[in-house]
């Protein structure tokens, strides 16, 4: 059996000068701005290595992604390849990103894993996204959403038990209901939402670990931009609330 995989369908980033940017949606409706909607959400994802500025999410959604974080590579090397770290007034040569700075400058194919916490910040950020001599970069779309409604909700609950479950978001607190989010991105119609796994992972939160609530988060679109309740028979008697909501991305492009 042939399976055909499709990276738009999971992944955005880029390949070369090939990019991989969702459809037009809500209000991205230029690659300028979906440009800049991958910058701010990969900032959650490779924030160990990188952040990009309010200032370059802006300035560099007018070039390619593959420009992009070329700028930012060329803007965190430091003048010399030679780098040193002081610890207890002994010092020691960073090796492993000294070797991937090099391979990169010399536009070189060099396997080093990221998993090294000692390498410095632009030796993670190569390893990241240089692979068989070209920038590339692909991140999951599910997990990009995921990581951008997760780091919102806990700003928005400080009061609050915020969990990030990997699945799914939970949210605890003294006096209110538990409320339990899955997210998704994926591309809602309001007549016609086809969210039936979801909704059965909804049923299973409400029987089983005792949510009364559960949101089923997806991204806001121009078919989809008023919440849908949902009523399940087998939930009759139970006291529960089950919706599928837009959740706005346009705070990134602000």
């Amino acid at each position: 059996m042939n399976i055909k995989f499709d990276i738009r369908d999971n992944f955005l980033g880029f390949i070369g000068n090939t990019e991989f940017l969702p459809k037009d949606f809500d209000q991205f409706t230029s690659i300028k701005r979906l440009r800049q909607l991958f910058l701010v959400l990969s900032n959650n994802i490779i924030k160990d290595a990188c952040i990009f500025t309010k200032y370059e999410q802006k300035k560099l959604s007018n070039y390619s992604l593959q420009k992009a974080f070329i700028y930012k590579i060329n803007k965190m090397l430091p003048n010399s390849c030679i780098f040193i770290q002081k610890q207890n007034l002994k010092f020691n040569f960073c090796k492993n990103s000294t070797l991937i700075i090099n391979a990169f400058k010399n536009k070189k194919n060099l396997i080093i894993s990221t998993a090294n916490k000692k390498l410095l910040n632009v030796a993670r950020l190569i390893s990241y996204c240089y692979t068989n001599k070209q920038m590339q970069i692909l991140l999951d779309k599910d997990l990009l959403f995921h990581e951008f409604v997760y780091q919102k909700v806990k700003r928005l609950h400080k009061n609050k038990e915020v969990k990030d479950l990997g699945n799914a978001i939970s949210i605890k607190g003294k006096d209110v209901d538990a409320l339990k989010i899955y997210t998704s991105w994926k591309d809602i119609k309001t007549n016609q939402p086809n969210i039936k796994e979801e909704v059965e992972y909804a049923i299973k939160s409400i029987k089983n670990e005792n949510y009364a609530q559960v949101y089923l988060v997806y991204p806001k679109a121009n078919d989809f931009k008023r919440h849908i309740p949902v009523y399940v028979d087998e939930l009759k008697d139970e006291n529960y609330v089950i919706k599928a909501i837009p959740y706005s991305l346009r705070s990134t492009i602000r």
